[in-house]
């Protein structure tokens, strides 16, 4: 039986991205007041405003890009995680094969995920829920560490793909 499985988990927003977004709105409100009031009473109060529009939506723009979500779906034994940007923009970051890890479990500060080649970090790093990390050895990207927060639901989905020997020391 095929198995299909997906889950969209919600990155939460760390304090430097609450920072980045002020400092986004304050100077995009202030470079188009800039813009509009250079050019306040001449032949080119059209333009001034024009710019002015632009400024303001490029700052919404970059303010909501700073909203990212991720997606994981398990399809018989294949993880693909996607990176979901302010819902109008998706990008695949990697797909693994389960079937082919070589350490698994949750996430803690004595979790073997040093000495990666590459790293890929698609959690929601919110602390009420548990981070986990899926080590494999992927063909292109070489030794890579994914670090994901699945649900209940996506790890009864995974453990029956995870090799028996990483799955039976994994504790719930």
């Amino acid at each position: 039986m095929d198995v299909f499985k997906e889950q969209i988990v919600r990155k939460l927003s760390s304090r430097n991205d609450k920072i980045s977004k002020v400092f986004i709105m304050i100077a995009a409100v202030a470079l188009a007041m800039g813009c509009f009031m250079l050019t306040f009473g001449t032949q080119l109060m059209m333009f001034g405003l024009l710019f002015a529009a632009l400024v303001l939506y490029g700052g919404y723009y970059f303010v909501t890009n700073l909203d990212v979500e991720y997606e994981y779906i398990l399809t018989n034994g294949d993880l693909d995680v996607d990176k979901i940007i302010a819902q109008r923009k998706r990008k695949r970051l990697c797909t693994l094969k389960v079937t082919a890890a070589t350490e698994f479990g949750p996430l803690s500060d004595s979790s073997n995920t040093s000495g990666a080649q590459t790293y890929v970090k698609a959690s929601a790093d919110d602390a009420s829920q548990t981070d986990y990390f899926l080590r494999v050895n992927h063909k292109s990207l070489g030794d890579t560490v994914l670090i994901f927060t699945p649900n209940e639901e996506m790890l009864e989905e995974i453990m029956p793909y995870i090799p028996r020997n990483i799955a039976r020391n994994i504790q719930k």
